[in-house]
């Protein structure tokens, strides 16, 4: 992924999950308590061989149903009320804490995502982006939380208790059992860092993947318009064959640091079998020890197992929070002005440009450019494709900043106004809105979220758009399919039209709105847009130049300057690029 920042993992866990999870923190510390009393039950069931052999058994029959009728009720008792009971609300809690910790992460990374500039969004596949919320990032992050706050205390409480427990009896017996710890604490430490590195590539790759995928899913029409579908699939199958190498290396990977591990607890038992042979014989431990010592060897290897599949999951979430950093720390390049220091929007301003250049990478777009459009004119950007006509609009409202010069309304820099106040100002209508998968209702009102139906409506009604409306299934309530899909291109213009009508606006900013339609569609917008200005400021973007013959000004742009301006009778006079264009689109008529 590219124009993301980078950062140290280290501090990872407290600097971008402890936010997350401290409004919860004192929960967290209850679900600890509760799974330490889980631990504690553990060590007290590893320890039950030594009771019921030296202190049941061998003290005869005299009392033995007594005592065995003690050992078994508290065995059960411990067993039931503090490794069953306390574990299941230790698990509840720690579930509630995790789901409300990724609720919280999601949020504030879809919160930054949505306000990062449209460079960022330009560079960065959306399928990717929505990978990083619900796909293996967080899926990681759950994952290891889950284990951490699930298993983990209980098995490190089970595990220092039982060592305390059995550690005074024999030196030598404990001092094989403290090998086997210290060999797999060692083990663990290699395998987290070996894991971390297999999770990065794996997830760069999904990433990747995962945007390929995304784009032939949303390009389906286009595939079958153009009889793509074995050239899709064989790229489909080569995308998934990626992930499937990556898939099968880590799994490969994971199970060698497994088998070293269990390597390490082979070794260290038969060492602690002729260790506990030759201090049985000579007298130093009793029946009881030898069999607890031997119980509690492998009573150990689930917390060691525990602790070494938490330093295994530990590497996929340090590589999943990289990613998820790396974009939070990622600045946008429109930035609002921090504290108090924003200014509001004027109203019913002049717009002006002033000395304004722009650059995408390296390649300048914007060239030097100065221009004044008087509050309540109509002015039109005409010129060449790629010439920098959409830029102007997308520096007016503030989707991108200049690289140098100002954008200023009535000499206020919009860069001193937040980004969202100034856009809610602009009535906007591109060239192919964008239509949510709703109902119609919320598709209009996406630029006035307070509106009630007898506003929309009349939105509608002055768009043109009502008649269609009222003739949908539903009609408010009707939901149209993904991206529109279920409405014309003059349907999905007109429902465009009614949002900026809805929010009021002090300027308009049409967008090659109806290059695409037919004549019928491109009249009635057209005739929308006429009875609806009411003295607004309307900038308009146009290939179609008898669409513009009605504005007080046109603009000619071409390779990101500004080379003619005048009236469209002036401009056809004068020689120049507008009197060429209008020719050549004469000649294509």
């Amino acid at each position: 992924m590219s124009d993301i920042v980078q950062a140290p993992a280290m501090g990872l866990f407290r600097s971008l999950l402890w936010p997350s999870v401290r409004p919860w923190r004192w929960w967290l510390v209850l679900a600890i308590v509760l799974n330490a009393g889980h631990g504690i039950a553990i060590t007290y069931q590893n320890l039950l061989p030594k009771y019921l052999i030296d202190d049941v058994i061998k003290p005869g029959p005299d009392g033995l149903w007594v005592r065995l009728a003690w050992l078994v009720g508290t065995y059960l008792l411990v067993s039931v009320l503090g490794r069953m009971i306390q574990w299941h609300l230790s698990m509840r809690i720690f579930t509630w804490v995790r789901e409300r910790a990724m609720q919280d992460l999601r949020g504030r990374f879809f919160n930054h995502v949505n306000r990062l500039c449209l460079r960022f969004h330009g560079r960065n596949e959306s399928g990717e982006l929505f990978n990083y919320l619900f796909g293996s990032p967080i899926a990681k992050l759950q994952g290891f939380l889950s284990h951490v706050t699930l298993m983990l205390p209980g098995a490190m409480i089970a595990f220092v208790t039982t060592i305390i427990a059995v550690g005074f009896w024999d030196l030598p017996m404990t001092a094989v059992l403290l090998l086997s710890i210290g060999l797999s604490v060692w083990a663990m430490t290699a395998a987290e860092q070996r894991v971390h590195g297999l999770w990065q590539e794996y997830q760069k790759t999904e990433g990747k993947v995962s945007a390929v995928v995304a784009d032939l899913l949303r390009g389906n029409r286009a595939v079958r318009l153009h009889a793509m579908e074995e050239h899709v699939q064989g790229r489909f199958n080569s995308e998934i064959d990626r992930i499937r190498e990556q898939v099968y290396r880590f799994d490969v990977r994971s199970h060698i640091e497994w088998m070293k591990q269990e390597g390490i607890g082979y070794t260290c038992f038969a060492l602690l079998c002729a260790v506990g042979a030759w201090r049985y014989v000579d007298g130093h431990i009793s029946d009881g020890m030898l069999v607890t010592y031997i119980t509690t060897f492998f009573a150990l290897q689930w917390p060691l197992q525990t602790a070494f599949q938490a330093a295994t999951l530990r590497g996929g979430a340090r590589a999943a929070l990289e990613r998820i950093d790396a974009v939070l720390r990622t600045p946008s390049t429109t930035p609002d002005p921090q504290g108090g220091t924003a200014l509001p929007v004027p109203p019913r301003a002049a717009i002006r440009l002033e000395g304004v250049r722009f650059a995408y990478e390296a390649e300048e777009v914007i060239k030097g450019v100065d221009l004044d459009i008087p509050y309540g004119q109509r002015i039109a950007f005409v010129g060449p494709s790629g010439g920098g006509k959409s830029t102007l609009s997308s520096l007016a409202l503030r989707l991108i900043d200049p690289t140098q010069g100002r954008v200023l309304l009535d000499g206020t820099d919009v860069r001193r106004c937040r980004g969202a106040e100034l856009r809610r100002r602009f009535g906007v209508v591109p060239q192919d809105p964008f239509i949510f998968r709703t109902n119609v209702r919320e598709n209009v009102r996406v630029s006035r979220p307070e509106a009630d139906d007898g506003q929309i409506r009349r939105a509608l009604e002055l768009a043109n758009a009502w008649e269609f409306v009222a003739q949908l299934p539903e009609v408010l309530d009707t939901v149209v399919g993904e991206g529109g899909s279920t409405l014309s291109g003059g349907q999905r213009q007109r429902i465009a039209i009614a949002r900026a009508l809805l929010a009021e606006p002090d300027w308009f900013v049409f967008d090659e709105a109806t290059s695409a339609l037919d004549s019928l569609s491109e009249r009635l917008i057209q005739d929308a847009v006429e009875r609806n200005l009411g003295g607004r400021t309307a900038i308009f973007i146009a290939h179609r130049l008898a669409t513009v013959r009605n504005c007080d000004r046109i603009v000619v742009v071409q390779g990101g300057r500004i080379v003619q301006d005048g009236t469209y009778g002036a401009l056809c006079e004068a020689e120049g690029m507008f009197r060429e264009l209008v020719r050549r689109q004469e000649l294509l008529a």
